[in-house]
């Protein structure tokens, strides 16, 4: 027989939340992946699984994700409500749900636009008395971003000079190592032809416009 092989499509389909109850008392919360006749995985978060054996599981309970539950709980705020976005958005962030919370608060500004929780949280700063974005804030004031930071021009132009005079004591100071390893190398190279020439000096010595061995005339001395 073949087994039979149930997957949850997380985007496709609404997203449980299950409790697999085990022999001895243990649980296992989270979303089920995949299960069989054999087994069942669960993804509890942050990445990691647990496979479970069926023969040591009791029973499993399905239950509605947080994700399936703000989506249920924001088909169900009043129109024009800004409150009870408020507190879904809050309730979101408690529930590790950042994006929905965004959302959830995006809808306070859509009603409030002065709100200032709101307008925090979507990560707004008030600028000449209206609410913009960082990123608006910054351009507005004459800032730039280098570097995955924002900065004054002046600030970025001496981190930029910094650098380029660090980079130019580098080469200068590559440049004067690499000249006095030539320098060694040359002398080195002039010592070894002095050594040459100072050995050849003595093993010959000058005669008339020549070399020549040196040597004592045959013949004793003359008695007269």
């Amino acid at each position: 027989m073949k087994r039979a092989i149930v997957m949850i499509a997380l985007v496709a389909s609404p997203v449980f939340a299950d409790d697999v109850h085990l022999r001895g008392g243990g649980q296992i919360t989270g979303v089920i992946v995949e299960q069989t006749d054999d087994a069942v995985t669960v993804d509890i978060g942050g990445g990691a699984t647990i496979t479970a054996r069926m023969s040591s599981v009791v029973r499993i309970e399905p239950g509605l994700s947080p994700l399936q539950d703000f989506r249920e709980r924001a088909n169900n705020v009043p129109e024009g409500d800004a409150e009870a976005w408020r507190e879904l958005a809050q309730w979101a962030r408690g529930n590790a749900l950042t994006s929905q919370a965004l959302r959830a608060y995006s809808e306070v500004v859509a009603i409030l636009p002065d709100d200032e929780e709101a307008n925090h949280a979507l990560g707004r700063v008030r600028l000449d008395g209206q609410w913009v974005t960082e990123e608006e804030s910054y351009l507005a004031r004459g800032f730039v971003q280098f570097e995955g930071q924002w900065m004054t021009p002046a600030e970025r132009q001496t981190i930029l000079s910094n650098r380029q005079a660090s980079e130019a004591a580098d080469r200068q100071a590559n440049e004067a190592k690499i000249q006095a390893i030539e320098a060694e190398i040359q002398a080195d190279k002039q010592r070894k032809t002095d050594e040459r020439e100072a050995s050849r000096r003595r093993n010959s010595v000058g005669w008339g416009w020549g070399y020549g061995p040196a040597y004592w005339p045959h013949g004793g001395w003359v008695n007269r």
